[in-house]
């Protein structure tokens, strides 16, 4: 073999590196979309009122008597304090000088998308923990669902629809929002019945909404709820479908540090990174701001800062279906 060969001058040959960085996988975040919001100013908590129905008259009036004075509307409360979160990440001066990425920025977009995770799982993990439960196939709990009997199915829908529409849900946002993993929705389009009567959208890679039946639309998010290995003989994963109401949760936060979770109501337009969910507050301490705890000007932080509280208005008007998938036993 030739001297020069490219074992012996292996340090001659060099990596070209690509200055633009390659794109990170990120889930859409929905959760959020359709809670009651409001912004907190000068005050520490909020406060939400509702006054209760009264219910049907059915006797007659006799006459010339005066009926007996009705009982007066039920008022309940529900007080919402926020709480704080965050993280942060330190750097030294020497990435300044060595470091060939532009990682300030990279690194204060992958913070804030890590801020906007956060606070969709946040929610999604209230919502499931003080929504109203049930489970697929007419089981009664997490252990006993078991897959492929316990799939979700046109079936399961159709009984949560009906449970849904029974405590006369107002439809004051349009229609009423259906979240699920993209393994749920996948095991429902081989449902031969939901699949012929589900109405398919074109732009689910941007939104999360994939489209809709009777008066349903459905979102789907790999950052829906898993529970992993907790059916039948603990080795089946669960999974959770969740049917969200209007005003049965809300979310309150002091300006500045507020999530922007998508707006009251919700829409189709996508947000699912650190540059959507502002005004979460992105912190920035660089080389030389740490005074005496950084003499010699080495270390830098980045972080975020965000306020988030959750409260239950009705629990009646979410509903979350527990159940197994296509995906359950892998």
């Amino acid at each position: 073999m030739p001297n020069l060969n490219l074992t012996n001058f292996a340090d001659a040959i060099k990596v070209q590196y690509e200055r633009r960085l390659l794109t990170r996988a990120l889930p859409r975040l929905v959760h959020g979309r359709w809670l009651t919001m409001a912004r907190l100013n000068k005050v520490g908590s909020y406060e939400l009122r509702k006054y209760g129905s009264l219910s049907a008259i059915s006797d007659t009036l006799t006459s010339g008597v005066t009926p007996e004075e009705n009982a007066a509307p039920a008022l309940s409360t529900v007080t919402i304090s926020p709480s704080f979160y965050g993280a942060w990440l330190g750097y030294t001066d020497l990435m300044d000088l060595e470091m060939f990425d532009p990682y300030i920025s990279e690194v204060s977009g992958i913070l804030g998308e890590q801020a906007g995770l956060s606070a969709d799982t946040i929610i999604r993990d209230y919502i499931i923990a003080n929504g109203t439960i049930d489970y697929s196939n007419g089981k009664s709990a997490v252990a006993s669902l078991d897959a492929p009997t316990d799939n979700i199915s046109y079936r399961d829908f159709l009984i949560q629809m009906a449970a849904f529409e029974a405590s006369n849900v107002p439809s004051i946002s349009g229609p009423t929002p259906v979240i699920i993993h993209p393994h749920s929705y996948a095991t429902l389009m081989l449902d031969p019945v939901f699949v012929n009567l589900f109405t398919k959208e074109s732009d689910p890679l941007r939104s999360g909404y994939v489209g809709k039946l009777l008066n349903y639309e459905f979102y789907i998010t790999s950052n829906a709820y898993e529970l992993a290995d907790a059916g039948v003989g603990s080795t089946t994963d669960i999974y959770a479908m969740i049917f969200l109401g209007p005003e049965s949760f809300g979310a309150v936060g002091f300006a500045g540090t507020f999530p922007n979770l998508g707006g009251d109501g919700g829409d189709k337009e996508y947000t699912g990174t650190g540059k959507k969910v502002s005004p979460v507050e992105i912190i920035g301490k660089p080389i030389g701001s740490g005074g005496t705890n950084d003499p010699l000007n080495q270390r830098g932080t980045l972080g975020w800062k965000m306020n988030l509280g959750l409260g239950v208005m009705n629990a009646d008007w979410t509903r979350v279906v527990k159940h197994t998938n296509i995906f359950s036993d892998d």
